[in-house]
């Protein structure tokens, strides 16, 4: 079809081929998959497959931008299984980022019991402070310096924090995005995808808690989207209710995707609410939603999409629930000496950080270059 590179359409499985040469795929293609930047809204009540749909759109977005997917740290418990385990079947390598200090286990159950992980093991990465996260992101490059697509990176914050740290955190996490991008001093991981599954528990909307906290880190969210979305940064929300986030936030949602139980009324958005009781949102089934695109069109425009199940294969269905997370010590803000020392006395050196002299270290390597001493790996 004309204007898709043959080698994007070449990394898709056979049924992503064929929705995207079909009317409503080309759509699909031109008007969200290839506007970076583009944040979409997915809306729907518990069990009508929003983080499923989410994940149907990470399946193609994984191929032309950086993935990030802000983990609830929930258990599934109708399939038996963690939230984030269908992201472990996408053909990704999988990288998750916590607080330095917090507790993080991931194991698989076999013939001797539980241990690592056999297949995708996943690289976990520790980070001292929010604005680190960001330069933990996982960026491929292949022999020629291009930018590849081979890793999702899952954020574990929400089960690794405690309550009270965890506004300041997410606030100082977003705004640090959107300064790097305006400032040109953010990692080169844009563009990119960051999912924010149940929203609400960092963005709340006054309806959902008057908490001061969360309250700023909802305003932190909603004053960058319009920057993080200029620099080629995609929010995907998901939530029960379209009231459950600040008006603000809704509104800087270019796409929606309708679910069962979406409920909006006319004077919070009389065309999200037309099209609600036109595809009679209240009977949708799990795996029918409405896409709605910026200019408020729909595709196909006479009846919802059919979205699939994640994982799709039953052998992938059957390893996700062999596999057991598990969350032990939180981080609750509070820094070692050695922690705060190291902080004082290194700048922040973003990617050439390894090259830094560990503070323990200075004064000894000080001394020897003072006396003429040359510095070498035996002394």
């Amino acid at each position: 079809m004309r204007g898709i590179n043959p080698k994007y359409l070449d990394k898709l499985d056979d049924a992503q081929r064929d929705f995207i040469l079909s009317g409503p795929g080309k759509k699909f293609f031109d008007e969200f998959l290839c506007r970076y930047g583009n944040h979409c809204f997915l809306i729907g009540t518990t069990g009508s497959g929003k983080t499923k749909k989410g994940i149907h759109l990470l399946n193609y977005l994984k191929l032309t931008e950086t993935q990030v997917w802000i983990s609830t740290g929930k258990y599934d418990e109708q399939n038996g299984y963690h939230e984030i385990m269908p992201l472990f079947c996408l053909g990704m390598k999988i990288r998750i980022v916590i607080p330095k200090g917090a507790e993080f286990k991931i194991e698989e159950h076999g013939s001797d019991g539980w241990g690592p992980i056999r297949h995708n093991p996943p690289e976990i990465i520790e980070v001292s402070k929010p604005e680190s996260a960001w330069s933990a992101v996982k960026i491929g490059w292949d022999e020629q310096r291009h930018k590849k697509y081979d890793t999702i990176t899952i954020f574990e914050f929400r089960n690794t924090i405690i309550k009270s740290q965890q506004p300041e955190w997410m606030t100082r996490l977003f705004e640090s995005l959107s300064d790097g991008a305006r400032e040109g001093t953010l990692p080169a991981i844009l563009p990119a995808s960051i999912h924010c599954d149940e929203t609400k528990w960092f963005i709340a909307g006054t309806r959902i808690t008057t908490d001061q906290g969360r309250t700023k880190s909802a305003e932190a969210v909603t004053e960058n989207a319009t920057e993080i979305r200029s620099a080629g940064g995609r929010l995907i929300f998901y939530e029960q209710a379209y009231t459950n986030i600040t008006p603000a936030s809704r509104e800087n949602m270019q796409c929606t995707v309708i679910n069962r139980g979406t409920n909006i009324t006319n004077d919070q958005n009389p065309r999200l609410a037309e099209l609600c009781k036109k595809h009679h949102s209240n009977s949708l089934k799990r795996h029918q939603g409405i896409f709605v695109y910026e200019d408020g069109s729909t595709s196909p425009t006479d009846r919802p999409w059919l979205w699939p199940n994640y994982p799709k294969s039953e052998e992938d269905q059957k390893w996700i629930r062999k596999i057991r997370i598990t969350y032990g010590k939180k981080y609750d803000g509070t820094k070692t000496e050695q922690e705060i020392t190291s902080e004082e006395c290194l700048p922040e050196l973003g990617r050439f950080s390894a090259m830094a002299i560990p503070p323990e270290k200075q004064a000894e390597i000080i001394s020897r270059w003072q006396h003429g001493g040359m510095i070498t790996d035996e002394n």
